[in-house]
């Protein structure tokens, strides 16, 4: 991403691609805090992932929007000004996801919704 000319194309792949590596990381903390909240009732790897999450998808807007300015690369006014929409859609994408299994296994590990 920091070559000597990067180009547009490359900028794009290389944002492509940590965006891709922060879903993975979800899945990857996700499915230990589901077993976590399943079997002790610990909240703690969903909190953490959801402060991973929201982190990492600030770091990229400040990442992206400050390599723009400092004309590192150019992606064209169309998508820099999408930059925040971005974010905000990832991060609301992510932590409305993680919320979701969240609220699920506390209903489902709770006796009183199956009579």
């Amino acid at each position: 991403m920091f070559s000597a000319s990067p180009t547009a194309e490359t900028s794009k792949q290389a944002i492509q691609n940590f965006q891709i590596s922060i879903w993975c990381g979800w899945l990857l903390i996700t499915g230990p805090a589901i077993y976590f909240r399943w079997k002790y009732a610990n909240h703690i790897l969903f909190i953490i992932d959801y402060l991973i999450a929201i982190s990492a998808f600030i770091i990229l807007g400040i990442y992206v929007n400050k390599g723009t300015e400092l004309e590192l690369w150019s992606l064209g006014d169309s998508f820099r000004g999408n930059i925040s929409f971005m974010v905000m859609r990832n991060i609301l994408l992510i932590c409305g996801m993680t919320a979701f299994i969240h609220a699920a296994i506390w209903w489902f590990s709770k006796r009183w919704h199956r009579r």
